[in-house]
């Protein structure tokens, strides 16, 4: 470092100032100071770009020399004593001017929380924040939790609208109750920070914060006389929290399916400002806090900070919150003691392959998500032959479990999620079965599962998919029926090529002048009479053989061959045929029937 003398107008005011705010009497102090007995500190900083100087530290005697210039009572090219800290890091830098703002008492409490939650989360620990800002770790410690206030509150503090006991006490709420507590203080309801601490930490749970089914709640519920969910409680409290936390934890092990990791929190407020946002394209971390209301908060995509394990464990509580008994076991305790019983568990189930496939089938079912096939299915009024199957399969199975489906509820909508049960529950009724069905219902589960992994494209490789259909020598005549809703959204010319594939259009010349509708229907009947013949002829033959190529495992896709542009003899008639036809107005052009609907058979 060294002490130069550089001109005024070369100096910048730094862009990552934690001071927000600078009082106009205090700099014009500031300023009468200055003029009547000089700079009596010099200011910090650093080289920026041409011959020019950020400012680390000193702001406001930099802004108090600006009003001295403005009104000509600085000498011209006046020249400011300087400390130049050429070899300092722009973290340095900021680091520099964080603590110095600190040191001072007029930083407005949430700037002085901004910029300590800057040095914390540069790796600070709160003793050596401590000694460098002379702020005790108490102050640290409330400052950092206003962190926790919505933008509404943190403008109401801005500006004075409430105390910063008041904005402390808010911390204790979720931001919808912070709104609401802000209108009762603003309308003088509710002022003493000590009740509004009360309403927000001795509120009855209400029923709209369940997370769980409701059913599964035996107490008594207190309610208005329009009773909704949001002013409804639950009497029973630590019923609440007892049915809450077991459906935290499930909630947990259904996140750990999609994200990197999950944590499950226990204070007042899940505290944002330790995370940062996970890389764009990664899954990220999951948060879930239960508050001690029982109040559930999830946070996803969620990197974390590198913060000191010393301070996050300091600065785990709200320290405005009523005290906590200390817990007989701390966290890292809990977490080696379930570690150690969970690999002792699992050591006994390699040698128990019945309760194994019982704890297989549990985890299976809870986060069981049927083939995208099924979804699709349920929402239409008629089924092929393997989707009737499966249903029955399921709704059997269903029924095992003691889980009846509705009247228009499908089997495999029974199955999952089970929203009703705990898994310890649904692990009662898998005990139940015996050793068939257990096996039965792994089948299942499999069946209801697997399927082909994009079904907006055809599956023309040697897939995953195509391998085991292949090895179970899947024929799709043996399980598909032509339809109206596959015939339906094909054009005219692609119905011509199907009648004469499948034998429809035998003995029946030229199909040109057939309107769409007309040659679905031919189609159809050709295929219901082949279906039920008990000595099929030739042409019915050609039906009960035919199969679309994108029916194979792997797919045949057209869109692939080469295919000539020049009309075969066939082709040439029937366009002759549409021609005519077109101009007797009796069979507009093939794309007109693209989407027309389909009437029904005579």
């Amino acid at each position: 470092m060294s002490i130069q003398s550089i001109s005024l107008s070369q100096l910048t005011p730094s862009k990552t100032n934690p001071r927000k705010l600078f009082d106009v009497a205090s700099l014009e102090g500031l300023a009468a100071s200055i003029r009547a007995d000089g700079l009596l500190q010099n200011l910090v900083v650093a080289p920026a770009k041409g011959k020019r100087f950020a400012i680390i530290s000193g702001e406001r005697r930099y802004r108090a020399l600006k009003l001295l210039e403005e009104r000509g009572q600085l000498p011209v090219n006046f020249t400011v004593p300087v400390e130049v800290r050429a070899d300092a890091s722009k973290e340095d830098r900021v680091r520099l001017a964080t603590v110095e703002n600190l040191q001072r008492a007029d930083l407005t409490p949430l700037e002085q929380t901004e910029a300590l939650t800057r040095l914390v989360k540069d790796g600070d620990k709160l003793d050596d924040l401590a000694a460098k800002t002379g702020l005790s770790i108490t102050t640290i410690r409330r400052r950092l939790a206003l962190n926790a206030l919505c933008k509404d509150a943190k403008a109401a503090l801005a500006d004075r609208t409430i105390s910063l006991a008041q904005a402390e006490a808010l911390t204790l709420g979720g931001d919808d109750e912070q709104i609401e507590m802000l209108c009762d203080i603003l309308n003088e309801n509710v002022v003493h920070p000590g009740e509004i601490r009360e309403r927000l930490t001795d509120a009855l749970p209400c029923v709209a914060d369940a997370i769980f089914p409701l059913e599964r709640y035996t107490g008594t519920i207190t309610t208005d006389l329009f009773g909704d969910s949001e002013t409804s409680y639950f009497d029973d409290r630590p019923q609440f929290i007892a049915l809450q936390t077991e459906a935290v934890a499930d909630l947990a092990v259904q996140y750990q399916d999609t994200a990197s990791w999950v944590e499950v929190t226990e204070g007042w407020r899940i505290q944002r400002w330790q995370y940062e946002d996970a890389p764009s394209g990664e899954p990220g971390g999951v948060i879930i806090n239960i508050n001690p209301r029982g109040q559930v908060e999830i946070v996803t995509g969620l990197a974390h900070a590198v913060l000191e394990e010393e301070t996050v464990e300091a600065l785990a509580e709200n320290p405005i919150a009523p005290p906590k008994a200390k817990p007989f076991y701390t966290t890292p305790l809990r977490r080696i003691i379930g570690h150690c019983k969970s690999a002792a568990v699992g050591e006994l189930l390699l040698s128990s392959p019945r309760t194994a496939k019982e704890v297989a089938a549990v985890l299976l079912l809870a986060n069981l998500k049927p083939h995208e096939a099924y979804a699709e299915a349920a929402k239409q009024p008629e089924h092929q032959q393997p989707f009737e199957v499966l249903d029955a399969h399921a709704r059997f199975m269903a029924q095992k479990l003691g889980f009846e489906p509705g009247e228009d509820e499908r089997g495999w909508e029974a199955l999952k999620p089970f929203r009703s049960v705990t898994r310890a529950e649904l692990y009662t009724a898998v005990k139940c079965l015996t050793d068939h069905q257990l096996d039965e219902l792994h089948t299942l589960i499999v069946a209801l599962t697997f399927g082909q992994s994009d079904c907006e494209k055809l599956d023309t490789r040697e897939s995953f998919f195509n391998r085991v259909a292949q090895d179970l020598k899947a024929d799709m005549r043996q399980h598909w029926t032509l339809d109206r809703a596959f015939l339906s959204r094909r054009n005219r010319e692609q119905l011509i090529a199907i009648a004469r594939a499948n034998g429809a259009a035998d003995g029946r010349g030229s199909l040109g002048s057939y309107k769409k509708s007309e040659l679905v229907d031919t189609i159809l009947f050709h295929d219901r009479n082949a279906r039920q013949a008990v000595s099929p002829t030739p042409e019915q033959r050609k039906a009960l053989d035919w199969l679309p190529e994108a029916m194979s495992f792997p797919a045949v896709d057209p869109d692939a061959h080469d295919v000539s542009d020049e009309p075969d003899e066939d082709s040439a008639l029937e366009a002759e045929a549409d021609e005519d036809a077109a101009s007797e107005g009796d069979a507009p052009d093939a794309d007109a029937f693209e989407d027309e609907p389909v009437r029904e058979a005579a």
